[in-house]
């Protein structure tokens, strides 16, 4: 018998205390607990425990008195079978980071069973023990353990049962390529950073190259990077395979980074319940601070470390983290965080997306390129739409506003559907912004001015009445649709544009099945994108379709990009605020401004900022526009072999591009269909930028290039410090980048040949900025809808053509040893 006093042991002994005796016996194994007495003074409770092994027991007793008193007092609220490891001796920091491990070798791979995981760990709790120790042993001291994991693969061999080899090796290979931890600081949390390229051979399609995971009784995370200069938005998942989830919208990022300085990064957290506002935001914190032990800061110089320096390590809002920012700030500059309130974008002192419109402003600026072509101005004209989100939204709220003569017939939102068969555009302009200003939900739009037969009806009724007016509208015969059916008579209506507002895939291709999409909350209102009447599809959210949804779209004469093409207007402002706020910082820190300046001068270069990202919504379309013009079958294939031989990630069988005998496939009208042509921009984008990277150590023309990315006014007040910026290298790496493939075109890449290819980047430069090209461009730019688009183009293409002809010529020049001085590395 055991004697527990309450005071002493600080138990919340309740009237549930047997269901927790019960519950504590399930947990422990080869325990058999009961009640003998609880004094009526309540200040002890006598527990009579039969237990199978006394000696281990008396061994490890500190150990199993701390479980049963949690146990009691509530704090173990699941039955884990983990707690059996108990019985080797690990105390409950142990069992955490087991299970933590556990937690996230589930999520790399997910087809794992839990259960199989426990049982096979159990079974082989020996070479379980021995690669924890072998972690204690790595971050208690910097060493090299390789004799370790010698002995540890020689132990893994001897494991005879194939699923319990699989789920033991990758338990070690996942111990064996953690980084960093904050397991020894002893906090809530236990998080590691994981060299996730190692795993790669045993890991299916596009991953990462770190990653950090965070795991918490209440809550999981994690966050996956490309590499150390990356960036990309936090997440509040509500799907359990959250990993799945954080990777393809990683995968987006990547493309859509394209544009800016860091690489594609995605973060994300799963919690076990559902909070409350207070919960939540103590979760977020948990979540922030838990990821910034992985990197230096002023408080982990101490910790045991595996990788070089990571100190560029930056977060973003997403879904359900919109007004977090500041938090993430506040743990920053708390941590003494060298980026300080750079860290998170978008706070009370950086640029707001829903404040300045900036997704929905470069959503449309992208689309309006498909409508110049049909002889419409989407900001001016009227456009009949049907949309995904609600007028409380940024991205579908903002984008509704933009042109006072759209015609929205129909939108789609997380709970409700609204339907205006017939809208009087001035009127529902002026109750959209009324709904947008106040932040209200389509049930709160004016009932009155719905054009006759419309309404507002909630998602999930089983029974709709179909007016004659909405049955004219959308092509409806039934009188009565469930409001899944209805929604699909939508996004199939014959309008002006499908605007994606709103999270969700609902549209697949016809050759798809349901059950291999990620999202299954939109399954049974997914249509197949051979339903599609609209005429052009802008999508300002993420996988709002499939990639082969958007080629059989394109396929049928569908206007349609990619979502990373679209919405790449937010992450580009996000990076400018954080690259000002790194320059700025710097300047308060040496006293040339104030805080209360930094601030202000942040504010005054909003506009400035605002219309470089969206002149990078004009520009990347319309070089879309230019290469289906210009790229013929033989040069597709030669760009894309040699994206595949130079980028790791870039793998046709992940775009859906079929091979070379049936390329062919994704010609509409004998030009290759836009969303190919804008992957393929993209990656041209990145393959020249890493090239850059790699290459131009030493360029006289630095200052040129940092230049034109900084605003005027503070470029030309602290050039001293611009040229001395922490990511001064990868901004002009990534300036010479857009201007090359937004003018050249992703035939730049075409032909490629190492070892001529640095004097064709720097032949295009010289030659660029000799005849003034940039300045013709712009004049030539200015002609939209005052000219037939196709002589624009042709005048842009005949401009091209006249560089690429001197370039010739030039780079034979820049190879004499006479024009060394002139050489790519030295320009």
């Amino acid at each position: 018998m055991i004697k527990f006093d309450k005071l002493k042991n600080e138990l919340l002994i309740s009237k549930n205390l047997n269901t927790s005796i019960t519950f504590l016996s399930k947990l422990l194994d080869n325990f058999n607990i009961e009640i003998v007495n609880v004094k009526e003074n309540n200040d002890t409770l006598i527990l009579k425990i039969n237990i199978t092994h006394q000696d281990f027991f008396e061994k490890y007793k500190k150990i199993f008195f701390d479980i049963i008193k949690k146990a009691i007092n509530k704090q173990i609220t699941y039955n884990c079978k983990l707690y059996y490891f108990a019985w080797v001796g690990f105390d409950l920091r142990k069992i955490a980071l087991l299970r933590a491990v556990l937690k996230y070798q589930k999520q790399l791979f997910y087809e794992f069973n839990e259960s199989a995981i426990i049982k096979t760990f159990i079974k082989n709790s020996d070479v379980v023990e021995s690669v924890i120790n072998y972690f204690l042993q790595k971050f208690s001291k910097k060493d090299d353990y390789s004799y370790l994991e010698n002995r540890l693969e020689e132990k893994l061999n001897t494991v005879n049962e194939l699923s319990e080899y699989k789920i033991l090796k990758i338990f070690y290979l996942i111990i064996k390529n953690i980084l960093r931890t904050n397991y020894f600081l002893n906090k809530k949390t236990i998080s590691f950073k994981i060299d996730t390229s190692k795993l790669k051979p045993y890991l299916f399609s596009v991953q990462p190259n770190i990653e950090s995971f965070v795991y918490h009784e209440q809550f999981n995370g994690i966050h996956l990077r490309m590499s150390k200069i990356s960036r990309g938005g936090i997440r509040y998942s509500n799907r359990e395979d959250f990993r799945e989830e954080i990777k393809d919208l990683m995968k987006a990022q990547v493309a859509k980074n394209a544009i800016i300085v860091p690489d594609g990064a995605k973060g994300g957290f799963y919690i076990f319940f559902n909070p409350t506002k207070t919960e939540f935001k103590k979760i977020y914190t948990l979540f922030i601070d838990a990821l910034l032990d992985l990197v230096d800061t002023a408080d982990t110089t101490n910790l045991i470390k595996y990788d070089e320096t990571d100190n560029y390590f930056v977060v973003a809002a997403d879904r359900g983290t919109a007004n977090m920012s500041d938090i993430a700030n506040e743990i920053s500059l708390k941590r003494n965080f060298n980026l300080k309130d750079a860290f998170a974008s978008g706070g009370k002192n950086g640029y707001s997306h829903k404040k300045l419109g900036i997704t929905a402003k470069g959503a449309l600026t992208s689309a309006g390129r498909h409508f110049l072509e049909l002889g419409k101005n989407v900001l001016k004209d009227e456009i009949s739409v049907v949309g995904i989100g609600s007028m409380r939204g940024d991205v579908f709220g903002n984008g509704m506003l933009l042109n006072k003569n759209f015609l929205l017939l129909a939108a789609i939102s997380h709970n409700e559907i609204f339907i205006d068969p017939t809208p009087d555009s001035k009127i529902s302009y002026n109750e959209r912004k009324r709904l947008f200003l106040e932040g209200k939900n389509w049930d709160e739009y004016n009932k009155n001015l719905i054009s006759k037969g419309g309404g507002v009806f909630k998602k999930g009724l089983k029974k709709i009445k179909i007016s004659p007016e909405i049955k004219k509208v959308f092509s409806i015969n039934e009188n009565y649709l469930s409001s899944e059916e209805l929604i699909k008579y939508l996004l199939k209506a014959n309008v002006d544009m499908l605007y994606f507002g709103g999270i969700g895939t609902y549209i697949k291709s016809s050759e798809e099945n349901n059950i291999y999409i990620s999202d299954k909350q939109n399954e049974n209102i997914r249509i197949n994108a051979d339903e599609i009447k609209a005429k052009v599809i802008c999508e300002g959210a993420n996988l709002a379709m499939t990639l082969k949804a958007r080629y059989e779209y394109a396929l049928n004469g569908g206007k349609i990009h990619l979502d990373s093409i679209d919405n790449s207007a937010g992450v580009n402002i996000s990076d400018y605020e954080v690259n000002l706020k790194i320059l700025l910082n710097d300047l308060v820190e040496k006293n040339i401004i104030s805080k209360k300046e930094k601030n202000e001068i942040l504010i005054n270069l909003t506009e400035e900022v605002v219309n470089k990202v969206l002149k990078n919504n004009y520009l990347q379309p319309l070089r879309i526009s230019l290469d289906e013009i210009k790229i013929y079958k033989e040069k597709l294939i030669n760009i894309i072999e040699t994206l595949e031989k130079h980028i790791e990630i870039f793998k046709r069988e992940n775009f859906s591009i079929p091979k070379n005998s049936e390329i062919e496939i994704i010609f509409y009208k004998n030009r290759v269909i836009k969303p190919v042509l804008a992957i393929l921009l993209l990656y041209s984008k990145i393959f020249l930028k890493n090239y850059i990277l790699k290459n131009f150590y030493k360029c006289k023309y630095a200052s040129t290039f940092l230049k034109h990315y900084f605003p005027s006014s503070v470029y030309n007040s602290y050039s001293e410090y611009v040229n001395s910026h922490l990511l001064k290298n990868q901004i002009i790496a990534t300036q010479i980048t857009n201007e090359i493939i937004n003018n050249y075109g992703i035939s730049f890449i075409n032909n490629f040949k190492e070892k001529e290819f640095p004097y064709k980047i720097t032949a295009y430069i010289i030659l660029n900025d000799l005849i003034n090209a940039n300045s013709t461009r712009e004049e030539i730019y200015s002609l939209d809808f005052q000219i037939e688009y196709q002589k624009l183009y042709d005048m842009l293409i005949d401009l091209e053509e006249t560089i690429k002809f001197a370039s010739r010529w030039l780079i034979k020049d820049l190879r004499e040893p006479k024009y060394k001085a002139f050489n790519a590395y030295n320009l």
